[in-house]
């Protein structure tokens, strides 16, 4: 069985071989997702045209996460946002995850710009979406912050890249490709979290990158679970960092293949079950006021004007200090 081609090979080259190298396995990778990746669209015909789209890949036959992913297209299906869904190892391990984005950022970039996504938003599958209520564009920049293309969280061990938004951008495309060419341009780096730890070091390394980076609290979009039961806080990890009713999901990084369905069971019942008082209306969660905050401050610290608008949507201010 094709398990996908190996994207790295520690072979030290000339600077000029290296880049060489790592435009042409650009070029081979667009030319592998055409041929294998079949892109799924859940869009209500009836909605306006959707301007974010969800991103997450699962292939084997793992039943957990592929419970998972469905908890995510019920929440594309409620709110009309498409779901590209890579179900096919095209390149080695996790490089999939960097090489599909590329590769759908370049088929956005084809289209007209009125007919394309603005933003795509990636989700690992050891993530459960537990309020479809909440949409996407609750936590993407407003509009005036035109040069923000990536929006990251951190935790202990600094970034965490298992769910984020990019925008669909050549920015986007000029940082994916750096950072899944990190390995061959850099043959001797030791990359512990793949292709996690090339996102760290390009940004490390590239401030004309780093620059249009933005880190905002973890909990927004990529809580990690709070008590095995999931029903109260565990009083032994930082609250904010962990899942409360309301948020948009939980997710479970580190947790070993054999604990998943123990560790995960909880949540897809809490998911399952659709009581309201994790279910909430956007407008009666933290996140309109929260965002809003955040994003004002953040255009306040570039001097950045901050229109005093009142709205519960995602990626718009709200009125108030």
């Amino acid at each position: 069985m094709n398990r996908g081609i190996t994207l790295h090979r520690a072979v030290k080259l000339k600077p000029v071989l290296q880049a060489a190298v790592a435009l042409l396995v650009l070029f081979s990778l667009l030319n592998l997702f055409a041929m294998y990746s079949k892109p799924t669209a859940t869009i209500d015909v009836f909605q306006p045209r959707p301007t974010v789209g969800k991103v997450m890949m699962i292939y084997g036959n793992n039943t957990i996460y592929q419970r998972a992913v469905e908890t995510h297209k019920a929440h594309c299906l409620k709110q009309g946002y498409p779901l590209f869904l890579l179900q096919r190892q095209v390149v080695d391990g996790v490089w999939n995850k960097l090489a599909y984005l590329i590769y759908l950022i370049v088929q956005e970039l084809q289209k007209p710009p009125e007919e394309r996504l603005e933003w795509l938003f990636w989700a690992d599958s050891d993530t459960i979406l537990t309020n479809p209520n909440i949409r996407l564009e609750t936590f993407l920049p407003p509009p005036q912050l035109t040069d923000v293309h990536l929006v990251l969280t951190k935790d202990w061990n600094g970034m965490n890249a298992g769910v984020f938004p990019i925008r669909v951008h050549p920015w986007s495309i000029s940082f994916l490709s750096a950072a899944v060419g990190y390995p061959i341009m850099n043959p001797d780096a030791t990359l512990f979290w793949a292709e996690q730890s090339a996102m760290v070091r390009v940004l490390s390394e590239r401030e004309e990158l780093a620059q249009s980076v933005v880190y905002v609290p973890l909990r927004w979009f990529n809580a990690y679970m709070a008590s095995p039961d999931g029903e109260s806080l565990n009083p032994d990890a930082s609250e904010d960092l962990q899942f409360h009713p309301g948020d948009l999901l939980v997710h479970f990084p580190g947790t070993g293949s054999a604990n998943l369905n123990k560790t995960m069971g909880p949540y897809f019942n809490i998911a399952d079950s659709h009581r309201p008082s994790w279910e909430l209306p956007v407008e009666e969660t933290v996140y309109p006021a929260e965002t809003a905050k955040f994003w004002r401050s953040y255009s306040a610290k570039h001097g950045i004007e901050y229109p005093n608008m009142t709205s519960v949507e995602g990626g718009m201010p709200s009125a108030g200090p």
